[in-house]
């Protein structure tokens, strides 16, 4: 599998399927949801509101909507913290599995995954990034990109991976960068 660092923002991403990391509601507020749905649009909202209409969803589990706008065949959001913003390893484990299931199945060869739970949820990015790893092992799939919209970021997880992983990671980095603000975690 080919494996790169992307740093800038997930919608700019190039892979077949892009990956959010949101919470049992699926919210699309902040962070990779937010980016998702103001370049993809309220096609995005609407499939992730039907999905939401029995209830919270439960951590670790990923579910498919249209790409709306966006040039990706499908995004996945992944469930990446429970009601009360907690996470573990272990759900962005399960994250991972269900997003590359879901991306196989719907025939992507490529898939784009933030650093998952990294943020509000409370899990390490280091962590979070060796777990991702770990898990893209096995997967099927042509090319993987971690996504970090941070540049400091970049080298950390390229140095992760690599361990993980093996081989020679590219970090490539979009035009439109911003940093992201200190997290409390690390």
């Amino acid at each position: 599998m080919n494996v790169s660092i992307f740093v800038g923002d997930i919608a700019d991403a190039d892979a077949d399927a892009l990956c959010t990391s949101t919470n049992p509601r699926l919210s699309l507020r902040m962070g990779t949801g937010a980016s998702v749905l103001e370049r993809g649009g309220s096609a995005v909202s609407r499939a992730c509101e039907a999905i939401v209409l029995a209830g919270p969803l439960p951590a670790g589990s990923a579910h498919a909507t249209t790409a709306g706008n966006l040039p990706h065949k499908v995004v996945i959001h992944c469930v990446a913290s429970d009601a009360g913003h907690r996470s573990s390893t272990e759900i962005v484990r399960l994250c991972v599995r269900n997003a590359v299931r879901i991306a196989t199945g719907a025939g992507c060869a490529s898939l784009a995954l933030p650093i998952l739970a990294s943020g509000h949820a409370h899990v390490r990015f280091d962590d979070s990034v060796q777990t991702i790893a770990e898990e893209l092992r096995s997967a099927s799939l042509e090319r993987a990109v971690f996504v970090v919209n941070d540049p400091d970021r970049a080298e950390p997880a390229r140095a992760i991976v690599r361990r993980v992983l093996g081989g020679d990671v590219e970090i490539v980095t979009s035009t439109r960068v911003e940093p992201e603000p200190a997290s409390p975690w690390d």
